[in-house]
């Protein structure tokens, strides 16, 4: 067993790393629909792909095409197959990012995202302590994985990190393009979760963030645009493996 798990005692982080143990992969899934919307196809995607991908991270674009009862019927009869991740990016007063974390939990989501530069004090608060009582996850933003986000988000990575941690989320998402963002979070704060995007279409090699500490590479195009999912998948895990 993972040693890590022993020292995690959200419900949430303990159940991931339990998950990933057992089905052999550090692969989140990153499904942003596109010519592949609709949702008997999303749900046979899916279904092949339980084998080698752990979790499945999905975004505002999966909202807008199936909307949160379409999800919901997409997620409930796979959540002994993998943990879901809610990637809205939440940014908003404490007020309104509670409401969308109820409705979110409601669904049957595992965990959200949110940005780590709203603050604690009527940002973070609210949607943690609401985790806490359902057992749910929340990650938060501290830097982000495209050229732009070095012109003012990364640039206070340090102070996102510690202010994510004191609100008490479960871990941060950060890019695998930046690679020295993970080793120092992991160096820093070593029983929270990392989970990196960046990896594949954005450029990070599968494999990289895992290599400097990163507990999961969220991979989206690279699976979804081939011509075969699955079979891209299963390379991609021999890879980070």
């Amino acid at each position: 067993m993972d040693k890590r798990i022993r020292a995690l005692s959200r419900n949430f982080s303990e159940g991931v790393l339990k998950r990933a143990e057992r089905v052999g992969s550090r692969i989140v899934f990153a499904f942003d629909p596109s010519d592949r919307g609709d949702l008997e196809d999303v749900r046979g995607i899916l279904l092949k792909l339980k084998s080698v991908v752990v979790g499945v991270k999905f975004g505002l674009p999966a909202f807008l095409l199936h909307g949160s009862e379409g999800l919901k019927k997409l997620i409930d009869p796979l959540k002994d197959e993998y943990f879901f991740v809610c990637d809205l990016k939440l940014a908003d007063i404490g007020y309104i990012n509670r409401l969308v974390a109820e409705r979110v939990f409601e669904i049957g989501f595992d965990a959200l995202i949110v940005h780590a530069f709203v603050g604690i004090r009527e940002g973070l608060e609210g949607v943690v302590k609401l985790a806490e009582k359902e057992d749910k996850g929340v990650l938060a933003v501290c830097a982000m994985s495209h050229a732009g986000a070095e012109e003012h988000l990364n640039k206070n990575f340090e102070a996102l990190m510690d202010s994510s941690y004191s609100a008490g989320v479960d871990g941060f998402i950060l890019p695998g393009t930046f690679p020295h963002f993970i080793s120092s979070a992991r160096k820093k704060y070593p029983d929270l979760l990392i989970f990196s995007p960046g990896v594949g279409a954005q450029g990070a090699p599968f494999g990289s963030a895992l290599k400097v500490g990163a507990d999961f590479e969220i991979i989206g195009r690279a699976i979804s645009s081939s011509p075969d999912p699955f079979r891209k998948a299963q390379e991609i895990k021999k890879v980070v493996r």
